[in-house]
């Protein structure tokens, strides 16, 4: 005999937004030791390995193309000043 389902809120975790949803992979080779350094690096961060690799990772990215926005920014030459 099976139970009746409760009518009301439904329990669990929420729906992810469309554009929050992570659904792409991306494999990463490593020896064992750097695997051991990236875990215990995670581990200290109090993150899943996963997290912690996608966080510092999209902060190097992040960085790298802020730099990069700054030196275009500096190359170009300047408007010339209307009399």
């Amino acid at each position: 005999m099976t139970k009746p389902r409760k009518t009301g809120k439904r329990m669990g975790r929420p729906p992810v937004a469309a554009a929050d949803k992570r659904d792409k992979s991306m494999h990463v080779l490593a020896t064992e030791a750097e695997l051991e350094e990236l875990q215990r690096a995670a581990a200290d961060a109090s993150m899943s390995a996963s997290t912690w690799v996608r966080t510092v990772a999209l902060e190097r990215a992040r960085a790298i193309a802020a730099k990069k926005a700054r030196q275009e920014r500096q190359e170009r030459p300047a408007p010339e000043k209307v009399k």
